[in-house]
């Protein structure tokens, strides 16, 4: 009886002492946190963004379950083709040359339908030029409640932002080619003020977007900014080139606090010198008028913000020898050392 007794003593002490070796306050790493490379249904997720209402995302680490290791958070935004699969496994091609194991990046691909993509009752979905500007998602028979796609990554954000599920985070990107390139700009201008994470900088990276947003009625006529002859382009500043006829998601900021905003904002111009042909090039008044094509619209957008906005803190970076691929601007050296500049 006696042995009995002491055995299950020294069980119980046994026991008791496993766990010495954990410190119960410091998150430890999971097994289970190994990020997910590959866009498949494993690296699928959706982000509620309302009753109802759920984004489906690729991301290379769960946002349910967060990671203590991630210091670096990237949004990938797909272009016209909403491939974010193809953008999610280009970004975590280029993410890897920096970061191999991707132990301390997270890379997430919201992907913005439109009808043609078959959503689920409970998924938004927009017009196929309307995610691109932010505007409300669209009903249909199915009640659905509206949201602006420019919300959709606020609520990311958000969620990331999160100390509990992230906390060694210190940066996200917000990214874009192309089309992405262009919700990228205007994002950085309409977004809300990010004084409610202060502990994560916030930069964005535009890459060969067809158009950008201006602050102004100037455009780079002749080589000086002027005013265009409106009578010849009525609207060519309006939303999304201008700020005139702003949509919902825009109206909820002040027309000083989006110039406020795009010019304090850390914002990349990342263009290919060799993207200068009309492949999906935005050809309308409005745009011709930012430039000839998009390597051009690029550097004027520049001279624009440092001619009329000089304490404007947008950068230009041009990749040499690249055209309109968004794997061939991320993965070059000119764009790994603006997606991880240390």
């Amino acid at each position: 009886m006696w042995i009995a007794r002491k055995t299950l003593i020294l069980w119980f002490i046994t026991l008791s002492g496993c766990g010495d070796s954990q410190d119960p306050v410091k998150p430890s790493v999971s097994k289970d946190l190994n990020p997910c490379v590959k866009a498949s249904s494993a690296c699928a997720q959706s982000v509620q963004l309302g009753q109802q209402s759920f984004l489906p995302i690729l991301r290379t680490h769960s946002l349910d379950i967060g990671d203590p290791r991630v210091q670096t958070a990237i949004i990938i935004i797909h272009g016209t083709t909403r491939n974010h699969s193809s953008n999610f496994e280009t970004m975590i091609l280029a993410a890897q040359q920096r970061d191999p194991s991707l132990s301390k990046t997270i890379v997430i691909a919201p992907k913005f339908q439109i009808v043609e993509d078959n959503p689920t009752a409970n998924e938004p979905f927009w017009t196929n030029s309307g995610w691109k500007k932010g505007h409300l998602s669209v009903t249909d028979s199915k009640p659905r409640p509206r949201v602006s796609s420019y919300s959709a990554i606020e609520k990311i954000i958000e969620l990331l932002s999160t100390r509990s599920g992230f906390p060694e985070l210190r940066e996200i990107i917000v990214t874009g080619h192309s089309a992405g390139g262009q919700v990228a700009h205007r994002f950085a201008a309409g977004r809300k003020p990010e004084e409610t994470s202060e502990h994560i900088n916030t930069r964005y990276i535009v890459a060969n977007p067809s158009t950008y947003l201006y602050l102004g009625p100037e455009r780079f006529i002749d080589g000086y900014f002027s005013s265009p002859i409106r009578s010849k382009c009525p609207e060519y500043d309006y939303w999304h080139y201008g700020l005139k006829n702003l949509n919902t998601y825009m109206r909820s900021t002040s027309l000083d606090q989006i110039k406020e905003n795009l010019v304090a904002r850390n914002v990349t111009i990342l263009i290919g010198d060799q993207d200068v042909d009309s492949y999906q090039l935005d050809v309308s008044c409005g745009a011709n008028l930012q430039g000839d094509n998009r390597f051009s619209r690029g550097q004027n957008l520049i001279r624009y913000m440092d001619s009329l906005f000089p304490a404007n803190n947008h950068t230009q970076k041009i990749v040499s020898g690249v055209a309109h691929s968004g794997k061939g601007m991320y993965t070059s050296p000119e764009g790994i050392s603006v997606l991880f500049p240390s």
